[in-house]
């Protein structure tokens, strides 16, 4: 019995032993893999600690040769601290503003990612030989632990594409890539956020765009935007989500602090290139925007500073009512309709095809062939064509009651359709068309449903009222029949 028991003693001491092996090594191989990962780091500060930015650049003249130092141009000089702020970066100095978010992100993981490819020497005196004393770059990185490293990247290596570092935690100098130096090459510009607006396009309720003579004022109401002025109209709503995206992501392509008197003037004039007022749940931004020499610059209303804005803001700008409100000419849908009547003749829908009048007598109340054998009408499926044409008709162009358009349409209309919906009491919706006398390719339209606008369309929306596509007289519509 003791000696069984010593056997399962010294059995149980040797599997603890193994077990002991096999987590040291377990312990040993992550140690191995870490060390490898952090071999060659410059630092081991990780981005998301970082709490303060102190960062120098004495701005480096550009040059082709890669080998060689660049000199330093004091005109490129720049100075600037950031702080973290509410989990956002901020500019504290030399201007109070907000920062490019992605270019401190950047910064940061640049800094923190670089690995030295070798220790070159160790010894502050030294220094001055690598360009660390006055070094081309001195970023300080504060961490929320009250700690300060700053990092230093002096002069080119003279051979190869390597550079000098070192740190304020060590007197050693490091080589590594030039790419240390080209990363970290920021200037004042770089570093700001150049968005204008702070609101997103859905944060937006209400907005006002004067664009030339032109007002246009839109709400949200429900979730849909309607223009309220100089009309009122349903707005296209992806027309208002693009504009929208392009007004809330206008970007400057230059701050201006103390802008010359001709731009000043210009923006305090009361005429302007264009004028933005947005409104959000909680709040009201307006921009004015000045055309000076071609250029476009602009500034929000109790802001000092001015924006030059890029050359494609003067498209994005550029708007009127009739881009902005819905052009869809109907709002029926094409399996509510029972019956159509074009130009006096009717068709009738049985089940789920279409037959001239006379030939859906011919069929029982449960839409199955009622008479002789071998005698089942043909379907009118070129009306079936039709009525889906006409559900997704888009209107090039709307014209208002009294416009020139409305006043020289001639007194009998080309072609008149009228649309019976199944389901009472829906009103049927009779529509008269006009061939546009400037051009063969378009049609002007008017609906009961909308008996005040006049709709200017593509030809093509009829293209199937004959099953032949050609129309009496030999008015030929060429157009395909593809909804628009």
């Amino acid at each position: 019995m003791m000696r069984n028991w010593k056997q399962l003693t010294g059995l149980g001491i040797f599997l603890l032993a193994l077990g002991g092996l096999a987590t040291w090594d377990e312990w040993k191989t992550k140690k191995d893999e870490q060390d490898k990962e952090t071999k060659g780091l410059i630092t081991t500060i990780k981005p998301e600690s970082v709490v303060g930015i102190v960062y120098h650049s004495t701005g480096d003249s550009d040059t082709d040769d890669k080998t060689s130092t660049p000199k330093t141009d004091p005109s490129k000089s720049v100075d600037a601290t950031l702080k973290l702020v509410n989990g956002r970066w901020e500019i504290t100095s030399p201007v109070q503003t907000a920062a490019d978010q992605q270019a401190v992100t950047d910064l940061l993981k640049n800094i923190t990612d670089y690995k030295t490819e070798s220790e070159v020497t160790t010894g502050k005196d030294k220094w001055a030989t690598f360009g660390l004393t006055n070094p081309r770059r001195s970023i300080e990185l504060e961490t929320n632990d009250g700690k300060k490293t700053a990092f230093f990247v002096g002069v080119n290596s003279p051979v190869g594409f390597g550079v000098y570092a070192a740190t304020s935690a060590s007197d050693t100098v490091y080589s590594g890539s030039q790419y240390i130096a080209t990363s970290t090459g920021k200037n004042l510009f770089d570093l700001r956020d150049k968005k204008i607006f702070t609101l997103t396009s859905p944060q937006v309720t209400a907005l006002i765009l004067k664009s030339g003579p032109e007002s246009i004022t839109l709400a949200k109401e429900d979730g849909k935007w309607l223009i309220t002025a100089p009309v009122k109209a349903n707005a296209d709503t992806v027309a208002v989500s693009n504009l929208l995206d392009d007004i809330t992501g206008l970007k400057a392509a230059e701050f201006i602090e103390s802008p010359d008197k001709t731009i000043a003037k210009a923006l305090s004039s009361s005429s302007s290139f264009a004028e933005v007022t947005l409104t959000a749940d909680k709040a009201n931004v307006s921009l004015k925007v000045a055309d000076v020499a071609s250029a476009l610059y602009a500034q929000l209303a109790g802001s000092q500073t001015v924006y030059k804005l890029h050359d494609d803001a003067k498209t994005k700008l550029k708007k009127s009512a009739k881009d902005l409100r819905d052009k869809k000419v109907f709002t029926f849908q094409s399996a509510s309709i029972a019956k159509v009547n074009i130009d006096g003749e009717n068709f009738t829908k049985v089940a789920s095809d279409w037959y001239s009048e006379s030939d859906a007598t011919k069929f029982g109340a449960d839409g199955k062939y009622a008479g002789t054998a071998g005698g089942q009408p043909k379907p009118q499926s070129h009306i079936r064509g039709l009525i889906v044409d006409l559900e997704y008709a888009r209107a090039e162009d709307v014209y208002e009651p009294g416009s020139k358009e409305m006043k020289n349409l001639p007194k009998a209309p080309k072609h008149k359709i009228i649309l019976f919906p199944a389901e009472k009491p829906a009103a049927a919706i009779s529509t008269e068309f006009w061939l546009a006398q400037d051009n063969p390719e378009m049609v002007f339209l008017r609906h009961s449903g909308a008996p005040q606008y006049l709709y200017k369309a593509k030809r093509s929306i009829i293209a199937s009222i004959t099953p032949s596509n050609v129309t009496p007289a030999g008015n030929e519509m060429a157009a395909p029949n593809v909804p628009n």
